[in-house]
């Protein structure tokens, strides 16, 4: 209790005012009840033994301006904490917020945002609710005990021993069972806050979970789960039903001791019939508030609960070198250089290896390479998301160590591959990229993202609401919305995360003219997958696990026969019709496959005509885990991720590649009818190229020529 009392004193400190006005209206309340019982023995004693009839009035006189007294003190004491606890609440709930915005990236992908959400709607109001309690029921009935313990003594010391042996029997199992019961709560929370984690993560994943009919898995998960809780919190239920059982016990025998105890001294006449019923009035007060005191003792176990979790997101170090006084970035057109940056996400395994590169001011360049090569680490370390584990990153010759990070992120434009939109007007949305910015600016920027003509077709146009992070508007028209907060900051340093993954081809071709003008007087930073859309830009930079492979404009990269033409060549030779459902490839790109290698151009022209097209939205799956294959897949646009189920794995799934334009996959059900060995589920909009096994087989029976070849490195592929 001390512990949570000196926080909550903590809490408070900011409001002296009007905590020294609730302490002086307590105190008035706390003395009228604890020394109300006391006047029995005066009555009785000094007016009604006596027959004393005037006394007896005068008695009743100050007894009743005293009650009143009391009780407008009572009131305003009501009002004082009131008030007191809402500015407490909202202290913390503006105190945590402001730190949680500026605790690094890495915080958050360790943390799940159900934990995060916990605090706010079960730990915040634990809190609220011990001010509540311990400011109340808790001072009042601690301060009635010591009053009445003192007044005890004063009226009977014999019958006050036996009480204070009883008090400490009552606060001796609490005692016992705190930590215990500490942790009993602190164990139900945690599970409760996982709970809610996977509440939120359902009610997001909704497409995945539809797509692969995953409800009965899900709501077994969810079972699961809430059969933990269902125990955590049974043993939470009975741990705080022993705190408040054992002291009603103790105060039972106490009771007993009382009235025989003392209707003996009575009986024997060592005190007097006004003592022995001031005596027991006042242990009846004093019960009662030490009943109450251990109803308080799950409360306050619970709170102390809920401020160690969060003191634990307070002792979170904010993001470095995030520190106003920290000099700003000049106004100036950014030159950018990595210097022998190395890092990683765990210190033992490194993202980005010894990466040395310059960016000139006014320069547009471009990070290439697979998935998982580092080029979006890259990034994200431009962006001043992580800190390097070795080497710096210099901005017009200024360390971005060293730099103020709102200073220099005012100077942004950002376009991730997680188009976020919040909740509100899309006016707002946009907005967000300059607070200031004027209605006639925001609707040029849309234009330039090509997104206006549709948000005029809306029936509220710039006022439409944006819902569940923008699950009313399609992925395409949610990263134009983020290019058009983008575009409306104008600003000198300009960074492009996969920025038109989700379009199709010809609003990708009219975003990248608009990039283009965007480009001039400031530097652009691309990080892409798609290699045609970087063509014209002045220096590439080719990642490749982790390190920086080679650089250099497009087609000095091409001359060099390198790793960037091996990914240029499995990019070339597909074409995309301008609606972007229709996809073709060209017999020189087929040769590219393994099992078509070597096969004559003729008869790859003809394998190119039987090609069919697919597409798939973001979070479809495209092939499952276990079902039949008979297709072969080949990329032509698009992201996809290949998983296996795994008992090991939080999600009970495990990714095992990453797979972009060019790359293809499934081959085996060409040749076999067996069953799929991983899910392939597509990350963005995919269009893909499929033949069938029936359709292979049919080439293979008019060229028996190629027949074993193509057998043969299938089956090599298989092992």
């Amino acid at each position: 209790m001390l512990a949570v009392l000196k926080n909550l004193l903590g809490y408070i400190r900011p409001h002296k005012l009007l905590a020294t006005l609730f302490f002086l209206t307590l105190a008035l309340d706390l003395a009228f009840i604890s020394f109300a019982p006391l006047s029995f023995k005066i009555i009785i004693d000094k007016a009604i033994e006596p027959k004393d009839m005037s006394f007896f009035s005068l008695i009743m006189l100050v007894l009743g301006i005293t009650g009143v007294i009391c009780l407008a003190a009572g009131v305003v004491s009501d009002y004082a904490l009131a008030k007191l606890n809402a500015r407490v609440q909202n202290d913390l709930r503006k105190k945590l917020f402001a730190h949680m915005q500026h605790l690094p990236i890495g915080f958050y992908q360790k943390s799940r945002s159900g934990d995060l959400v916990s605090h706010f709607s079960v730990d915040l109001p634990a809190i609220e609710g011990a001010i509540g309690v311990l400011f109340t029921t808790g001072l009042q009935s601690l301060a009635v005990v010591i009053i009445s313990t003192i007044v005890l003594f004063y009226l009977e010391w014999t019958l006050a021993l036996c009480i204070l042996a009883g008090a400490i029997v009552i606060f001796l199992g609490p005692y016992l069972l705190g930590k215990r019961a500490q942790a009993i709560n602190s164990a139900y929370k945690e599970l409760l806050a996982a709970l809610t984690s996977d509440v939120q993560e359902n009610m997001e994943a909704q497409k995945v979970i539809k797509g692969f009919n995953l409800q009965q898995a899900m709501i077994a998960k969810f079972n699961t789960r809430l059969q933990s809780l269902l125990l955590s919190s049974y043993r939470k239920n009975m741990m705080n039903a022993q705190l408040e059982r054992l002291p009603m016990v103790s105060l039972l025998l106490i009771n007993f001791t009382i009235i025989g105890f003392g209707s003996y001294l009575a009986l024997k006449g060592h005190i007097t019939i006004g003592s022995l019923v001031a005596f027991f009035t006042m242990y009846t007060s004093m019960g009662n508030a030490v009943f109450n005191l251990t109803f308080t003792l799950p409360i306050i176990t619970d709170a102390q609960v809920s401020m160690e979790r969060i003191q634990k997101v307070f002792s979170e170090q904010r993001e470095a070198f995030d520190n106003p006084h920290a000099p700003p970035l000049p106004s100036l057109v950014p030159d950018v250089t990595v210097d022998g940056v190395t890092f990683g996400y765990q210190s033992d395994h490194p993202v980005i290896r010894d990466v040395t590169l310059h960016i000139p001011a006014g320069t547009k360049a471009a990070f290439v390479g697979a998935s998982g090569s580092g080029k979006s680490t890259m990034l994200q370390l431009l962006l001043g998301f992580y800190e390097p584990d070795s080497g710096a990153i210099r901005l017009n010759g200024q360390n971005l160590q060293s730099l103020n990070r709102g200073s220099y992120r005012e100077q942004l434009g950002i376009v991730l591959q997680d188009h976020f939109l919040f909740h509100g007007s899309l006016l707002e949305n946009i907005r967000l990229g300059k607070p200031d910015a004027t209605q006639q600016e925001i609707v040029e920027a849309a234009k330039q993202a090509e997104i206006h003509d549709f948000i005029m077709t809306l029936p509220d146009q710039y006022d439409t609401m944006v819902l569940d992070e923008g699950s009313n508007f399609s992925g395409g028209q949610r990263q134009r919305l983020a290019i058009a907060r983008a575009i409306l900051r104008n600003p000198r340093l300009l960074l492009l995360d996969e920025a038109t993954s989700a379009l199709d081809p010809i609003a990708e071709a009219a975003i990248n003219r608009t990039f283009e003008r965007l480009a001039r007087d400031r530097t652009v930073i691309t990080v892409t997958h798609r290699l045609a859309s970087i063509t014209g830009v002045d220096q590439i930079f080719v990642f490749e696990q982790g390190r920086l492979v080679d650089a250099g404009s497009h087609m000095q990269l091409l001359a060099k026969d390198g790793y960037y033409k091996e990914l240029w060549d499995k990019q070339s030779g597909l074409s995309i019709s301008d609606s972007g459902q229709e996809a073709t490839i060209d017999p020189a790109r087929l040769s590219m496959l393994p099992f078509f290698r070597g096969v004559g151009s003729d008869v790859l022209a003809d394998i190119s005509h039987l090609f069919n097209t697919e597409t798939f939205a973001a979070g479809q799956p495209i092939i499952t885990e276990g079902e039949t294959g008979e297709k072969f897949y080949l990329i032509a646009r698009g992201r996809v991720e290949v998983s296996k189920q795994s008992g090991e794995a939080k999600s009970g799934r495990i990714r095992l590649a990453v797979l972009e334009d060019g790359d293809h996959f499934g081959e085996i059900a060409l040749l076999e009818d067996v069953p799929r060995t991983a899910t392939v589920t597509a990350l963005a909009p995919c269009v893909c190229l499929t033949l069938q096994r029936k359709v292979l087989l049919y080439i293979l029976t008019k060229h028996p020529e190629i027949d074993a070849h193509v057998r043969q490195i299938i089956l090599e592929r298989k092992k």
